[in-house]
């Protein structure tokens, strides 16, 4: 699954309500998602409410990916992302670089 970057407003902090819309699942998903890979978010809890940061969604359009796309189960998905070592959170952070490669290599 390719992430659109692009399609992720530019900002620091987001909402579990702007986080529901750009991933495309409930509240209480996001939710239960987070209780069942707590390895991959860093979620801030202030005043009783959920702040995401960028890479958390695209953690979690990842996690749907698997879930949705793939046809996964929640334990399916913690074991291919635990067995293959599938760093979520360091996969984000080369995902600029290579895309820049990329263009370079289609010129």
């Amino acid at each position: 699954m390719e992430i659109e970057l692009e399609k992720i407003p530019n900002k620091r902090y987001f909402s579990t309500s702007e986080v529901s819309k750009i991933v495309g699942v409930k509240a209480h998903t996001l939710r239960y998602w987070e209780k069942e890979f707590e390895n991959l978010f860093k979620v801030k809890k202030t005043a009783n409410k959920r702040i995401f940061l960028k890479k958390d969604i695209i953690n979690l359009l990842k996690i749907k990916n698997l879930l949705k796309k793939e046809g996964m189960t929640v334990k399916g998905a913690k074991t291919k992302i635990k067995n293959f070592k599938i760093d979520i959170k360091t996969s984000i952070d080369i995902l600029p670089a290579l895309k820049e490669i990329l263009k370079e290599l289609k010129k």
